[in-house]
């Protein structure tokens, strides 16, 4: 039983990270706070991890809803 509710959870918790990672991608300001904060990004290679963090979130969203299919 506790391993059925741990796959359960496990699932979701992917959703939510891939989600995550969507709204740093898209957000203006959560990305300004993660990141610009802490790296100093050139305008070219800004674009390019927003769109690997874009692309990044979809597979992991896309992953946890694979799982949860099973």
């Amino acid at each position: 039983n506790f391993l059925v509710m741990k796959s359960i959870l496990m699932h979701w918790l992917i959703i939510i990270l891939g989600t995550f990672i969507l709204s740093i991608s898209l957000s203006n300001p959560f990305y300004r706070l993660l990141i610009e904060k802490n790296f100093k990004l050139k305008f070219f290679f800004k674009i390019i991890l927003r769109l690997l963090l874009f692309i990044l979130g979809l597979i992991v969203i896309f992953l946890g809803l694979y799982l949860e299919s099973l």
